[in-house]
């Protein structure tokens, strides 16, 4: 499983991958901006800027500064977007009666909402914007001969899971406590999804051992991500007059996903000899543990080299 490159070899090809999948992605919501698109579009710049972080000693400049500053511009764009895509979903399963007469409010400031994010990604594709994005990568990455881009991969990956893993675990177990806010629930979401996409990102030097990882994380991040959904919509709604009922509907809701998060924290996370084990793992790239890590390893036989799961939600 070892692949014995340079980290600036291994970091050159993936994001030149996770570039095409964002410009194949732009082109795509630019011609149909429907909700699954604009979750596709988010989930392929977190996914192209996370390796830019993981790798930002190969990436060196004020050009991949500037990169990371634009797609953080769509990004926002396409939440905007996408905050409305969640809040006709939740409206359409409230009983309440006023959710019905919301729903055409709503409806209208998404057309409008997404009318100005194709005009954004209208305005990258005419402009070249991922061609000149990838020349001013190629440009950076030649610029760039530190040390720490030109060990071996298996060291980089050695380097990095287990401290963001450490992190991730540290920050659950506070998350999970009673009356955590939900801002630091928001947060530790935003955490998870970065250790998510990294171990995408080193997935080929560890294949299927990584998939209790995934789905564990994956789960979290279900439970967080309904969270979210709830507070958004409920500070969405804050402007609405009459929806009162509505909101106290997803103050409930959301309750009830807090206590289902704190639950599968337990089950996943909360036996501390398996998550040393787990941790243990990503500090051996290349290796087969002698015994199988975590819950949901034997359900999902993983991330192969060639296998990132791209179509993955969020």
């Amino acid at each position: 499983m070892a692949l014995t490159i340079e980290t600036r070899k291994f970091a050159a090809q993936n994001t030149t991958r996770l570039l095409g999948r964002l410009a194949f992605q732009m082109n795509l919501t630019k011609k149909a901006p429907g909700a699954d698109a604009v979750h596709d579009l988010r989930v392929s710049i977190r996914r192209f800027t996370q390796a830019l972080a993981v790798f930002k000693s190969c990436f060196p400049g004020k050009e991949t500064r500037k990169i990371r500053r634009r797609t953080k511009k769509l990004m926002t764009l396409a939440g905007a977007t996408r905050n409305f895509d969640i809040a006709l979903k939740l409206l359409s399963k409230s009983r309440a009666e006023e959710a019905a007469s919301l729903l055409p409010k709503l409806e209208s400031q998404r057309k409008e909402s997404a009318r100005v994010l194709v005009g954004a990604l209208k305005r990258r594709m005419d402009r070249k914007s991922s061609l000149k994005w990838r020349t001013a990568l190629e440009a950076a990455l030649a610029s760039g001969n530190s040390a720490e881009s030109r060990i071996v991969i298996e060291q980089s990956a050695r380097r990095i899971l287990p401290r963001m893993a450490v992190d991730f675990v540290e920050r659950g177990n506070a998350a999970c406590k009673a009356k955590t806010s939900p801002e630091k629930l928001h947060a530790f979401r935003i955490s998870s999804k970065k250790l998510r996409y990294t171990l995408e990102l080193f997935a080929p030097l560890y294949g299927a051992e990584l998939a209790s990882w995934r789905d564990s994380i994956k789960g979290i991040q279900t439970v967080l991500g309904d969270i979210n959904d709830c507070v958004t919509v409920t500070q969405m709604l804050a402007e609405y007059k009459g929806a009162g009922a509505v909101a106290g509907w997803l103050k409930k809701r959301e309750r009830r996903k807090v206590e289902q998060f704190s639950r599968r924290w337990a089950e996943e996370f909360g036996d501390s000899e398996s998550v040393r084990d787990r941790i243990h793992l990503l500090s051996r790239p290349g290796q087969v543990p002698k015994k199988p890590v975590g819950r949901s390893r034997a359900r999902d036989s993983g991330l192969g080299s060639g296998d990132l799961q791209f179509g993955a939600g969020a």
